[in-house]
């Protein structure tokens, strides 16, 4: 009988060392995230798998809110180093109450992190900045902001930063109020809005889906996009960008940073070091909603169209000049008039736009990062990037290293 039962216990005994053997071997991260939600959040994810990977851990992806009862399940059955919140997905604020002691980053929140919780938030008065240096690129003299709805803390900050670099300079900016929801009110005001700003006018909208409605109310008022009314975005939503009319110019948010600093935090042993960590922006992606020609050239607009969708295609300037009915000369004159800058000159600055949002990408070689920008090399990509900078890329990666 004791042999039975000495047996029966070392097979428990076996059994209990099996399973924590198991927790221990796969490090665990739970990610709670909207499976339905696109753009930036699901950059982030993409962004957070990869630190993953680096760094040895499983990220098991939880498509539903967390409340306590399956957070409790989730603990048990994972034995997790610790939890990520994506807020950027629709759920609103996130709170980690339902996590007791287990760490917890929570993404998307303006302001201080909960009680006992790390957060990863974006760096919106920054973004304002940006956008403010790239419309004041079109030289117009007139600015306007159009506001998220409902409004949001991150919509303020955009807005309040973008008006202030716009003053810097004793430029005029005009923010619209409206109706504090969507609908057939907030749409009569913002077209309301558009119709009264002095033209042409550079307007900033705090993301690509209020952007998308400032087209589509130009579009209704009849007012040329971009030669009267410059449009920027945020967020660079392809879907939304690409098919909008015309193709909407966006702020590109380094989302991918994000979901980074989140997974470092639980399993690279950076949570200790500090509770809030934020992330900026990869740059504009200039599409032709901020493109504004100097005369109605036909051929230009053209041209740039081309050289957008190409220029990492190893475009050559002789075929972009030959859409004009003129000489190479003529056509590059007729190009820098239009544009500011020459054909050659475009095309280079498309290409090193490209060259820097992806070698910013957490885990992209630099092989590949030569390959989609036309270069036959890294050594290639290399050299291009010291001659129209004047630094290294080495020293600017060093710069944006996560």
């Amino acid at each position: 009988m004791k042999r039975g039962i000495k047996r029966i216990d070392s097979e428990i005994i076996c059994a209990w060392i099996r399973k924590r053997v198991e927790w221990r071997a796969v490090n665990t991260i739970l990610f709670f995230t909207p499976l339905s939600a696109r753009g930036g959040a699901q950059k982030l994810l993409a962004g957070a798998q990869t630190a993953a990977e680096r760094l040895g851990v499983h990220l098991q992806v939880v498509g539903q809110p967390p409340d306590a009862a399956s957070v409790r399940e989730l603990v048990r059955l994972w034995r997790p180093l610790g939890a990520i919140v994506n807020g950027y997905g629709g759920w609103g604020g996130p709170s980690p109450g339902p996590f007791g002691r287990l760490p917890v980053v929570v993404l998307g929140l303006a302001g201080a992190p909960p009680p006992g919780a790390f957060s990863v938030t974006h760096d919106s008065e920054g973004t304002g900045r940006l956008a403010a240096r790239e419309l004041l690129a079109t030289g117009f003299r007139h600015f306007a902001y159009v506001p998220s709805v409902p409004p949001r803390r991150w919509s303020e900050a955009r807005g309040r930063a973008f008006a202030e670099t716009v003053r810097l300079h004793g430029l005029d900016v005009r923010t619209m109020a409206g109706p504090a929801a969507e609908g057939a009110a907030w749409q009569r005001s913002l077209r309301a809005f558009l119709r009264g700003l002095p033209k042409p006018c550079g307007l900033f909208a705090a993301n690509d889906a209020v952007a998308t409605e400032v087209l589509a109310a130009a579009r209704f008022l009849g007012i040329a996009v971009p030669n009267e009314l410059a449009v920027l975005g945020v967020d660079d939503q392809e879907e939304l960008c690409e098919r909008a009319v015309p193709t909407l110019s966006s702020v590109e948010q380094d989302h991918a940073r994000a979901g980074w600093l989140a997974v470092r935090a639980l399993a690279g042993g950076a949570a200790g070091a500090a509770r809030e960590w934020t992330y900026g922006d990869l740059g504009v992606v200039r599409r032709a909603s901020t493109r504004p020609l100097a005369t109605a050239d036909a051929c230009a607009a053209r041209a740039l169209a081309l050289i957008r969708r190409e220029a990492c295609a190893g475009l050559r300037a002789a075929r972009v000049a030959a859409l004009f009915p003129c000489s190479r000369r003529m056509a590059d004159i007729r190009f820098r008039k239009a544009v500011g800058r020459s054909i050659g000159e475009e095309i280079r600055a498309v290409r090193l736009e490209e060259a820097k949002r992806l070698a910013a990408t957490p885990g992209r070689p630099l092989k590949v990062v030569a390959d989609l920008c036309g270069f036959g090399s890294p050594g290639s990509l290399r050299n291009f990037f010291r001659r129209e900078t004047g630094a290294s890329l080495t020293a600017w990666l060093a710069a944006v290293k996560i």
